[in-house]
């Protein structure tokens, strides 16, 4: 289907997915295209119930996200929150393949994307065949049932959980697998940005934006993931679990595992699996 919109080139495509039951149970795409853009193509809208997911091939895509500009450009996905007002538009030209979904959680997964990373991402391989995938599917008309379809833009969502994080740097990767090793030990979230020679403040910027979680709550719940196994599959005293999963003392090992777990570790002790 040709687009006229202004700004819209002729040769591009838009094409719309059949409606389905169940919105709130399942993902669903609303809209899918391939724009050909000149200068004066802009989107200007209060709300349009979905999220718009836009690789940018070739060119420019400019938006507004949390009050200033931003802009994608070629290689790149740009993830727009068109359940709120949103503007988008080129200031000079674009090629670009784009997916409205809705439904399920969708809005909240793009709030943990575009907070944990960015509303910029790269598009690697496997992002562009998902889209693809899916843009094919409705330009062809072929049906999908609710269930396969959902699974599909699932899939889409977590791929760009992984170009996230692949662009962010190594160091968390590192932090993570230092903390894997030490966790017996005095570990502080000091000694570990040390390690992976950040600033502490550096590091808990960028540990929470690509794990969604503090290094200190992170530190804490690989002992008490060890302190579990350790209850579960050996007779050791409290005590020396503690002391085995890097805890200053017994009473301070229960303190943490009755806040995190809402029961004493006895008690986990003796609960069937």
């Amino acid at each position: 289907m040709a687009n006229m919109q202004k700004g819209v080139l002729a040769q591009s495509k838009l094409y719309f997915a059949a409606p389905v039951q169940n919105k709130d149970l399942f993902f669903y795409p609303v809209s899918t295209g391939h724009f050909y853009c000149e200068k004066g193509y802009r989107v200007e809208r209060k709300h349009f119930d979905s999220i718009l997911i836009n690789w940018v091939i070739e060119g420019s895509f400019s938006f507004l996200f949390e009050g200033r500009e931003l802009t994608a450009r070629g290689g790149q996905i740009a993830l727009i929150d068109c359940f709120h007002p949103h503007i988008y538009c080129t200031h000079d030209a674009l090629e670009s393949c784009w997916l409205h979904i809705g439904g399920a959680n969708t809005y909240a997964l793009y709030q943990e994307l575009t907070s944990r990373f960015s509303p910029i991402l790269p598009a690697t391989e496997r992002t562009k065949e998902c889209l693809l995938d899916i843009y094919s599917l409705i330009k062809d008309s072929r049906q999908l049932d609710s269930s396969q379809m959902s699974l599909k833009l699932y899939t889409l969502l977590m791929e760009l959980f992984r170009a996230g994080g692949a662009e962010s740097s190594n160091s968390i990767a590192d932090a993570i697998d230092y903390i894997g090793s030490r966790y017996q030990e005095k570990l502080t979230v000091e000694e570990v940005a040390r390690h992976v020679h950040l600033s502490p403040s550096q590091f808990s910027r960028k540990f929470k934006k690509q794990t969604g979680t503090s290094p200190y709550d992170y530190i804490l719940t690989v002992r008490l993931a060890r302190a579990k196994e350790l209850l579960k599959n050996t007779s050791l005293p409290i005590s020396e679990i503690a002391d085995e999963t890097g805890f200053a003392s017994d009473s301070n090992f229960i303190y943490f595992f009755k806040r995190q777990e809402g029961i004493s570790p006895l008690r986990f002790r003796r609960m069937v699996y």
